[in-house]
């Protein structure tokens, strides 16, 4: 066989250039380009399962249509008041001093808690000098406004840095003698408060700024003597001496500064034409706010202050949990209610009456509380004791008072005489369980029109309807204000308290609308016509 023909060898193939496909730029070019409309993806609709759910919540969470009858006049534009304005009311004492035979002093109170105090005091002459610790109780006695009357103070200072400081407190007395009780021309009796450093005193500058300090003489005005060399701030300044001796802790000098003030002060006090610190309380418009603070925390000290763990024993966030509202929302509140002498206060729930007695210091109003728990209202007892001593100490006269034990619920025969005449009425259900308050809105259905309800829960909650025509909600004009930090001793967060009105005539208003309503024509018959 003829062979196979023999194939030339394979011509080599030029190799082919292939550009790389660049996916990461075009996928970048196109997310930087613009779409076109027609690229453009259409959005969510509306019917899709996200947006239910969204359209269901926000139905959910749209505020409830306004009811037919509005339940409430809610309104906070009410016109500010100022906490620290008097209310105007004839505040003179009788000079008869009597019940100050068993006074409760500063001296007594810690005595009687001896354990809760140290040595602040020493005697800087004499280091070896022991009279000034807690074992020998050091003291002095300060001079009130009231004709013959002093008080024995303890000069030891509190273990706890937030206890009470009966040094601070005698000096607190000093300084509201000085403001509220000189008269204009011995201002600057016992020495001049523009040297005093102590923010206490440096707030007389506001009132008494007219009563400046001497300067050098200048010799360029016609003097030919040398400038007259200014005295040390605490030379003859006895105001400045207390205090320059309180911040050395140099014990004798602060007793010998507190001697100096009594002699000044008994000067004024036994002057021939009578007692010259009783003429400030004749001129006032009413109470000082401040005044009344000063003389509830001297009350409180010596009353309370020593049982205090004695009021912290409640069950917590319950019904009968002790708090209390603090000087500057009461005064707030007294304004706010209009009270004045000749009217009556309530206070439900009123502890050991500390709203009672301000109440009735404040306005000159007949001041009434009552308290369920037997140890507070006993507690309550004692410190209605020593603010009528207080009172006359200070030379000024308060409303009438009275704190009794019993229940608010029981309806007795003396709470509902007390509620059916009451012009204002308190109830601090801040931690009241639903029950109770259900049954204060029972109770309030006695009171007569005019009266007002303070709480620290609204009261109305609900709108007036047909069914419930005759429930307190109808007859109730509400105003609402915010109390700062530090108004309330549970807390130092800001809230809300509440002012309700009586107004019988919203009834009459209420009727007429559900009335007009129920006479037209329903939509049924509409329909057919």
């Amino acid at each position: 066989p003829a062979p196979a023909p023999t194939l030339p060898p394979p011509t080599p193939l030029a190799p082919v250039l292939t550009p790389p496909v660049e996916f990461n730029v075009k996928k970048r070019k196109r997310d930087a380009s613009v779409a076109s409309d027609t690229d453009k993806k259409p959005r969510h609709s509306a019917t899709t399962s996200a947006d239910l759910r969204r359209m269901a919540l926000t139905q959910r969470n749209r505020p409830s249509p306004s009811p037919r009858v509005p339940p409430v006049a809610t309104s906070s534009t009410s016109k500010r008041v100022n906490r620290w304005d008097a209310i105007a009311r004839s505040c003179v004492a009788s000079t008869d001093v009597t019940n100050l035979d068993n006074l409760v002093s500063s001296y007594e109170t810690v005595k009687g808690n001896l354990t809760n105090f140290r040595t602040y005091f020493q005697n800087r002459g004499d280091p070896y000098d022991l009279s000034f610790t807690p074992e020998h109780v050091p003291y002095v006695d300060l001079e009130y406004p009231m004709t013959g009357v002093t008080e024995r103070f303890a000069l030891l200072g509190p273990k706890d840095a937030e206890g009470w400081h009966p040094i601070n407190e005698l000096m607190e007395v000093v300084y509201t003698i000085t403001k509220f009780y000189l008269p204009s021309e011995y201002a600057t009796f016992l020495g001049n408060p523009l040297d005093c450093a102590t923010p206490r005193f440096q707030d007389i500058r506001a009132q008494r700024n007219k009563h400046s300090r001497p300067t050098k003489q200048d010799p360029d005005q016609g003097s030919s003597s040398r400038p007259i060399k200014e005295a040390p701030l605490y030379s003859g300044n006895t105001l400045r001496r207390m205090e320059r001796a309180y911040k050395m802790r140099d014990g004798v000098g602060f007793i010998r500064a507190i001697k100096d003030i009594n002699y000044k002060l008994r000067t004024l006090k036994e002057e021939v034409n009578g007692n010259q610190l009783l003429r400030a309380p004749a001129s006032w418009k009413g109470v000082p706010p401040e005044l009344v603070m000063q003389l509830y925390e001297e009350t409180y000290q010596r009353s309370a202050g020593p049982r205090v763990k004695d009021l912290v024993k409640y069950q917590a966030f319950s019904s009968t949990t002790y708090g209390e509202l603090n000087g500057g929302l009461i005064s707030e509140i007294v304004q706010r209610a209009a009270l004045k002498p000749g009217m009556k206060f309530l206070d439900l729930g009123s502890g050991i009456g500390n709203v009672v007695i301000q109440t009735a210091l404040l306005s000159g109003c007949s001041s009434y509380g009552v308290e369920k728990l037997s140890m507070t209202a006993e507690i309550a007892d004692v410190v209605h004791h020593v603010f009528k001593q207080r009172c006359q100490m200070w030379g000024i006269e308060s409303g009438p008072t009275d704190v009794f034990q019993g229940d608010f619920m029981d309806h007795t025969e003396k709470l509902q005489s007390i509620i059916k005449d009451a012009d204002v009425i308190l109830a601090n259900n801040f931690v009241f369980e639903p029950a109770l308050n259900e049954g204060l809105k029972a109770l309030f259905l006695d009171l007569k029109d005019g009266a007002k309800i303070v709480s620290l829960r609204s009261f109305c909650d609900g709108q007036v309807t047909g069914r419930n025509m005759g429930a307190i909600e109808s007859i109730l004009d509400v105003e609402s204000f915010e109390w700062h930090s530090g108004d309330v001793s549970w807390g130092d967060n800001v809230g809300r308290y509440f002012i309700s009105t009586v107004n019988r005539a919203r009834v009459g208003a209420s009727y007429e609308v559900l009335y007009r309503e129920a006479q037209g024509p329903s939509r049924a018959s509409k329909r057919r016509k």
